[in-house]
């Protein structure tokens, strides 16, 4: 075997051994540059589980004044329960994911309103989370972290449902449609709830799968080295002759 097809492989098996490590990680939504694709969706009632969508707007981007950096916020435009929709990169197969994290502002209006905090779609199931205790946010900017993990503040379907086991978790994450963060805290339209660093733990963007990179990449340094190897060796007998 010579010495450059011994070195494609060598180079083909570096590939496979680095490339798994851009897989995992978090997806994350800092709003730097712009809203990301989030979108604003406003069910019809989220104290009843009525999770008919009233409308969807586009947030307001500030380029500024975030936790640091920028963020997006809302006015509450009609009578249902707006909440902040994830884009596509949130979405899909997260199986992997192990919770979630975000900042809040609420910078106009009482706190008197507390249903559900977090939903989950995926494969025909909901996923509710309401955190114990309320959720409180005001002028300044507060974190909320949540685990996606069995527990009495997860229910299944609506917010007095079966609690959410393991399995309900991988089914849903295994196709996820919906990821949804209340940003309604206030009875009536007043409130301009802001979001920042959103954080879907354990798992990073889709990317192509791990095995089909390395595949390319170990075929295309192959190919390339074994026709120089070809190349050379008619060289070497040209010049012989």
């Amino acid at each position: 075997m010579s010495r450059h097809f011994l070195s494609s492989l060598s180079l083909g098996v570096c590939a496979i051994t680095l490339i798994p490590a851009f897989a995992r990680g978090a997806i994350v939504s800092d709003f730097t540059a712009g809203n990301e694709g989030w979108k604003v969706v406003s069910f019809e009632n989220l104290t009843t589980d009525n999770f008919s969508i009233m409308a969807t707007y586009t947030p307001t981007f500030h380029p500024s004044g975030g936790n640091p950096g920028g963020y997006i916020s809302t006015t509450d435009q009609d009578d249902g329960d707006l909440t902040f929709s994830a884009p596509a990169k949130f979405r899909g197969k997260v199986s992997a994911a192990t919770g979630l994290s975000y900042d809040l502002i609420y910078p106009v209006g009482a706190i008197n309103y507390q249903p559900t905090d977090v939903i989950l779609m995926g494969n025909g199931v909901t996923l509710l989370w309401k955190s114990n205790p309320d959720i409180v946010p005001g002028p300044s900017w507060m974190s909320v972290n949540l685990d996606f993990v069995p527990s009495t503040e997860w229910h299944v379907g609506t917010s007095n449902g079966a609690l959410a086991t393991a399995a309900d978790f991988g089914n849903v994450l295994g196709n996820l449609s919906g990821l949804f963060i209340r940003g309604e805290y206030t009875t009536g339209l007043i409130e301009s709830p802001g979001l920042d660093n959103v954080r879907l733990a354990g798992v990073s963007a889709s990317v192509p799968e791990p095995s089909t990179l390395a595949m390319m990449a170990l075929a295309s340094v192959t190919i390339v080295m074994y026709w120089r190897s070809r190349q050379d060796r008619r060289a070497s007998v040209t010049s012989k002759a």
